[in-house]
């Protein structure tokens, strides 16, 4: 399921002490979008796709319509398709999030997502706001002497998306931006599909008056960019004449039911800069889609308010890339004391005691990062008045290169407010002003892409231009991380003329990471760009050691997890690489279930109200050499996030063969200790799957009870099966389930969802078959159990997950894989040395592996001469010359030498 995304207005009300911040979403509304593939399939108010229509069905359509109808597939290949974007009410019983899960499982849609609703969020207005200038943000971004270089242009057009306007008021009426085209005659006279949109357009109620209804919001922030100046009245703006285009997008109630619908507005109204005083600390599918429509295809330039809660999570859309992100400062220039803050940020501007239009009429004080967006955005606009040729990421640049370095008033935030507080008249008259960026970047482990403790990363970067030319530049790579080495941190740059990019893939930067990070550790690292007069820094993040590791070594690719989870690591099922045979995915979910008794299961597979997630790894999910298969891993969990723990330690390991006849399943074993000091009775441990096999809602569930092997396969014309098979010898249990409201008569985890009692009853009960007649979503659990533990006490549940192109073909394969586990067994006690080094060939780093305890390690050159003595099991030899050395180990019972080959 998708988490809750809170969005909220960004401003400060006097009446209100404090701050509040609310989630919410449209009930039983989703949104998602249709792969291209499915086109022809789509209606304005229909989609006619056999699949889609069977859970409409279900789930009781009251609504489905594109969210932008008039839109076309774009003729540009890399252009952003809003065309197949539909937003879907029902009526059924269903949660949003089983919905979500159930169109998820189908394969024409790219997101299915949540519809988030905006909500306002206040905080207290600053206590000697009424006794300040209500002009002081003018002085300190140095407006009037900008002013008297350039005066804004009509022309320029900032759209305001935000709860609407006072189109009564004497400081805005006469910039709101008319649309002549369409005069109020009750005829669409334009053709945009918008009936009257003289002045503007109300998103959030579908109708052509943008007046303020609830919150005076919108009023105050257009006011800040574009209020009439010099009109002997009120407020003077920074944007002077620019016009402002109002795009309310909250509906009567206040909701802000069309926040993003309402940026699509504004650029295809011809708006080159469109504020957003909003934002989510959570990003979605459908947000990125928009915000790259009118960054990348549209060119306008989008403002983002940063956030009010003094922190450092990004904040969106304000964090997106190409969003021109803005931090609120105070009358002292020092950080806004509740504005965010983070390197993504790219500049400050006056954000307290701001003096603005309100409803009524009315001027009134309010404050944060929602009014120092816009006063960014009327900046912007007077710079591109007086460079219009520039384009919306060189208004940005300049804006950015031009500010004033506020930072000796703010030690604790260098880089953590942009490149400064704005100043508008250095924006307008620094001809020669300089700003490059780092605009993409490349990084791999020329391995696995999993980056672990050892690794070396390469990484390169594209750098642009996009002011003055810039010569002579070096770019220096460095991290304060303690888990990192940077063997090559430099890097140097051809001359750049304005607008031009290059990248330094041909002399990449090479990182070494070192041991002891956690898990999915964040390694922050700076670019430090400069030729000596020119300096900027650039920051981005990389995270190490993951608690995963996906399988690849035969015909199946998976994801072996830390934490039960088998496929996918996160609870949206998005991180992993799920299951796939021969290039078909065949899985949506699986994981590991313990339980015993109705009121006790552990597991982490999907619960009553979102995931359940009881496991806690104790030891990292890692590669476990000596290798008896072509990939061994071991990781080792316990339950003890459950809310009363059965006290198991749970030992996983599993095993993956390159060839046949073994390429077609992966082994996983389980062993569990009772690590309590009470006896367990009635334990049974399994694997729950919901498998997705071509058509899902066309699957069907049966049983091989001489293999012990649950299987599922699609009644459509795929032919390709999956199964999970128990090999060891415990009494065995296969559960199949219909997905399906009411269950089909078994375990209904649809309707529901799935309950601790539901759990226990499918690993310790059997049903063995689902599907009947015609197909249905299915599922199953195969488990094993109905033994006692006492204290201290093991069990070894061992499984093979398989997939084959018939049912013949995968008992072939169960068939393998019971005589592989057999002797599994015999293979490590065999194979297990005193002494294993890994990896081996190395690129560095060694990992020293013993049976006993290591007293001495020593290195030593191909002559036998030695080089260096470690005291830890992890050798760095990273910086020696590639070639043959031995390293020789000592330790309680035996004296080992062996070769290792060093290839950076």
């Amino acid at each position: 399921m998708k988490p809750l995304i809170r969005i909220f207005i960004l401003w400060l009300m006097p009446c209100l002490l404090t701050a509040q911040v609310q989630d919410d979403f449209l009930p039983k509304t989703i949104i998602f979008k249709v792969k291209d593939d499915y086109r022809k399939h789509c209606q304005v108010n229909d989609i006619h796709e056999p699949s889609f229509q069977n859970i409409a069905g279900q789930i009781g359509i009251h609504k489905l319509e594109k969210i932008f109808p008039g839109k076309q597939k774009p003729l540009k290949q890399d252009a952003v398709d809003l065309s197949l974007i539909y937003e879907l009410n029902y009526t059924a019983n269903d949660s949003e999030q089983e919905v979500i899960r159930k169109l998820t499982k189908l394969s024409i849609f790219e997101y299915v997502e949540l519809y988030i609703l905006p909500q306002l969020a206040y905080t207290p207005n600053d206590s000697d706001a009424v006794n300040t200038s209500r002009n002081w943000h003018l002085t300190m971004i140095n407006a009037f002497q900008a002013w008297d270089v350039n005066q804004g242009d009509t022309n320029v057009v900032i759209g305001i998306t935000d709860t609407g306007w006072d189109p009564t008021h004497i400081d805005l009426q006469a910039n709101c931006k008319v649309n002549y085209n369409d005069p109020i005659n009750g005829t669409d006279d334009d053709n945009d599909g918008y009936i009257d949109n003289y002045l503007g357009w109300d998103l959030g109620d579908d109708d052509n008056d943008a007046t303020l209804q609830t919150s005076s919001h919108g009023s105050h922030v257009t006011g800040l960019a574009a209020a009439v100046t010099d009109n002997v009245a009120g407020v003077a703006s920074i944007g002077f004449n620019t016009k402002f285009l109002p795009v309310k997008i909250a509906n009567s109630s206040g909701i802000l039911n069309k926040a993003y619908q309402g940026v699509v507005y504004a650029a295809d109204q011809g708006c080159f800069i469109i504020n957003c005083s909003w934002g989510s600390y959570t990003p979605g599918a459908f947000q990125r889609d928009v915000i790259d429509y009118a960054i990348n295809d549209k060119g306008c330039l989008v403002i983002g308010a940063c956030g009010n809660d003094d922190i450092e999570t990004q904040f969106y859309p304000a964090a997106y890339d190409g969003v021109l992100t803005v931090a609120a400062s105070e009358q002292s220039d020092l950080k806004k004391n509740n504005s965010n803050h983070g390197y993504y940020v790219d500049i400050s501007a006056p954000g307290e005691a701001m003096w603005s239009t309100k409803e009524t009429g009315t001027w009134g004080f309010n404050g944060g990062t929602s009014m120092a967006a816009p006063v960014v955005a009327g900046a912007a606009a007077l710079v591109k008045s007086q460079f219009p040729g520039y384009t919306n990421q060189q208004v940005a640049a300049q804006l950015r290169a031009t500010a004033f370095d506020f930072y000796p008033s703010n030690p604790g935030y260098v880089d953590k407010l942009g490149s400064g507080r704005l100043d508008v008249f250095q924006a307008l008259t620094n001809t020669s002003a300089q700003f490059v960026a780092l605009t993409d970047k490349v990084i791999t482990d020329n391995n696995d892409q999993l980056f672990e403790n050892g690794d070396t990363l390469t990484i390169s970067g594209t750098f642009t231009n996009y002011l003055s030319a810039l010569n002579g530049l070096t770019v220096m790579l460095s991290s304060t991380s303690p888990f990192v080495s940077v063997v090559d941190g430099t890097t140097t740059l051809p001359n750049l003329t304005t607008l031009a990019s290059t990248n330094n893939s041909a002399d990449p930067f090479k990182v070494e990471l070192l041991t002891g990070a956690g898990l999915n550790q964040e390694i922050e690292f700076k670019a430090e760009i400069t030729n000596g007069t020119y300096t900027k820094n650039e920051y981005f993040t990389v995270v190490i050691n993951p608690d995963y590791i996906h399988v690849e070594e035969n015909l199946i690719s998976t994801t072996i997890t830390s934490k039960g989870k088998i496929g996918h690591n996160d609870v949206n099922n998005s991180v992993g690489l799920g299951f796939y045979y021969r290039d078909e995915q065949l899985l949506y979910e699986a994981g590991l279930m313990v339980g015993d008794a109705t009121t006790r299961v552990a597991d982490c597979v999907r619960a009553v109200s979102s995931v359940d997630q009881d496991f806690t790894s104790l030891i990292n999910v890692n590669f476990n050499p000596p290798y008896v298969s072509a990939l061994d891993l071991k990781g080792v969990m316990n339950d003890g996030n459950l809310a009363l723990p059965m006290e198991l330690n749970i030992e996983q390991k599993s095993y993956a063969y390159a060839n046949a006849p073994d390429d077609k399943y992966v082994i996983i074993t389980y062993t569990i200790e009772n690590a309590g000091t009470a006896t367990l009775n009635n334990l049974y441990l399994g694997i729950f799957a919901d498998w997705d096999i071509q058509d899902a809602y066309a699957n069907k569930a049966g049983y091989d009870a001489s293999r012990k092997m649950g299987y599922v396969h699609s009644l459509a014309s795929d032919t390709v099966y999956a199964a999970i098979q128990l090999l060891s010898g415990s009494t065995s249990f296969n559960y199949s389930l219909d997905n399906i409201n009411g269950g089909g008569g078994g375990v209904d985890m649809s309707s529901n969802n799935f309950t601790t009692d539901e759990k226990y009853q499918t690993l310790s009960s059997n049903r063995l078959a689902a599907g009947a007649p015609n197909g249905q979503d299915v599922a199953h659990v195969v488990s094993a159990g109905g033994f006692s533990l006492n204290p201290g006490e093991q069990e070894t549940i061992a499984f093979a997950l398989l997939a084959g192109d018939s049912l013949t073909d995968l008992q072939i394969s169960a068939d393998a894989a019971q005589s592989k586990y057999n002797v599994i067994g015999v293979e490590e006690l065999a194979t297990l040395k005193t002494v294993d080094l890994y990896p081996n060939p190395t690129k560095g780093m060694i990992t020293v592996q013993s049976k006993e305890e290591i007293q001495k390690i020593t290195l030593k050159n191909s002559l036998g001469v030695n080089i260096q003595e470690f005291d830890t099991k992890y050798i760095d030899l990273s910086t020696y010359a590639n070639g043959i050395y031995f390293i020789h180990v000592v330790t309680q019972k035996s004296e080992t030498v062996q070769k290792i080959v060093l290839s950076k």
